[in-house]
């Protein structure tokens, strides 16, 4: 969900010095730790707006899906995330593609080294953690993850991850948990249980799309000026919902048989 720019922090002059440690102590490989107390990805406003449930559920952190965010929030109040399936080269989102198959075979085509469980009774095989994916038709995916301390927990969007579910009840089971967030927001299918590598060099993910980075979509700032002048024109403010009042405005000029 998009919030107005009054319900986000402001970035303050610490957050855009912010760098990932180069060495992190917490990177054991095949025994890196996943803690749900670990509150490294609600530390600094860029890394928790570019860090979705994607990456939360991956347990990676990118400095240049950071330093991408740092440029983007100035002119959109919101950054880029990765999305399953970039990396491996699958076209953009569509709304179609919220269903479970879809979104599995973008998730695993990322990361091979991820497999399914048949039931969260099994166990993962050591140098794996345990997750969880859901989706909600034609609207989103989520993830969830559980910790060695034994909590399950997850990563809404650009909010801080959380261990609580829509009830704001403990998640004892993502299956089973609240998933209904109100309107078309309802994870109401349940995909399965996963098991994610903890070494972070079997695993990976894309904050760019495959346009993006071949620069036949460029990110320069003239881009983001034509990107501006376009919602100026059809009056859409940095506080709106722009993916739904553009289309609306849209429509209601192709009804007017008015150019864009």
């Amino acid at each position: 969900m998009k919030k107005a720019r009054s319900m986000k922090n402001d970035p303050s002059l610490q957050n855009y010095a912010f760098q990932l440690p180069t060495q992190n102590n917490l990177d054991q490989g095949d025994h890196t730790s996943v803690l749900g107390h670990d509150p490294r990805f609600n530390l600094n406003i860029f890394l928790r707006e570019s860090h979705n449930c994607y990456t939360y559920f991956l347990n990676l952190q990118s400095q240049e899906a950071i330093e991408l965010c740092k440029k983007d929030f100035k002119y959109h109040n919101m950054c880029r995330r990765a999305q399953p399936g970039m990396l491996s080269g699958f076209p953009r989102l569509t709304d179609k593609d919220y269903t479970c198959p879809k979104i599995e075979a973008r998730t695993l085509a990322d990361n091979p080294d991820i497999y399914k469980l048949k039931s969260n009774k099994q166990k993962c095989h050591t140098g794996f953690y345990k997750g969880a994916m859901v989706t909600a038709p034609g609207r989103d995916y989520h993830y969830y993850r559980f910790n060695d301390d034994g909590v399950w927990t997850h990563k809404p969007g650009y909010k801080p991850s959380t261990k609580y579910d829509a009830n704001n009840n403990l998640i004892y089971d993502p299956q089973w948990a609240s998933r209904d967030y109100g309107g078309t927001l309802n994870y109401k299918n349940f995909c399965g249980y996963y098991c994610i590598p903890r070494n972070k060099s079997r695993k990976n993910m894309n904050h760019l799309s495959t346009e993006e980075r071949n620069n036949t979509f460029s990110n320069n700032k003239k881009e983001w000026k034509n990107h501006n002048s376009l919602l100026n024109k059809l009056k859409v403010k940095k506080t709106n919902n722009t993916r739904k009042v553009l289309g609306k405005r849209v429509a209601s000029l192709l009804m007017e048989g008015k150019k864009i």
